[in-house]
């Protein structure tokens, strides 16, 4: 069996319900599913399209050998385990929202097992794309060439940014 090439993937984790809890065991699961993982600053953000309580957002990076169908399986399936409803309305409170962002510069649009990449949310929603520019500034977008932080200042200078809450301070150094 040919050993299948390291792929780069970049998530967009996010919860509003029990939401320290629910990030942490996130990435508990991503690191044991996954080899070298980065993240970027938890962000705290307002409900978007919907009043509930604010999200805890960040992007983490991973690499993998798993096909960008056998990493949907995953993302579902640890929603799931977190206690995600995924009968419940897109704009609605969750305990776990994992989204494929970017899977190495793979541009396509959605099948039935895979998500349409790169993610649209990345350029449209500050709670995306602030973790996307802190975690990789001057990577590129694969379809419109400029890096994520170029993005994220002109989001912001054009008061794109309304509802991001801040940096949470560090998750991780609490046991």
């Amino acid at each position: 069996m040919a050993r299948q090439e390291v792929q780069q993937v970049w998530f967009g984790l996010g919860s509003n319900l029990q939401r320290e809890r629910h990030i942490k065991a996130a990435v508990a699961a991503l690191e044991q599913a996954f080899t070298t993982v980065r993240l970027s600053h938890v962000y705290e953000s307002e409900a978007a399209g919907f009043a509930g309580p604010p999200f805890y957002n960040l992007v983490a990076w991973v690499e993998t050998q798993r096909t960008l169908a056998e990493v949907q399986v995953w993302c579902k399936q640890t929603e799931q385990a977190l206690g995600r409803a995924h009968d419940n309305e897109r704009f609605s409170s969750k305990t776990m929202d994992i989204d494929i962002l970017l899977y190495n510069d793979q541009v396509c649009e959605a099948t039935e097992s895979t998500p349409k990449l790169p993610r649209g949310e990345i350029l449209t929603s500050p709670y995306v794309l602030a973790p996307m520019a802190d975690l990789v500034p001057y990577m590129q977008h694969p379809e419109t060439g400029k890096s994520y932080r170029e993005h994220w200042l002109a989001m912001q200078q054009a008061g794109g940014d309304e509802g991001m809450l801040g940096v949470v301070e560090s998750l991780w150094l609490k046991a």
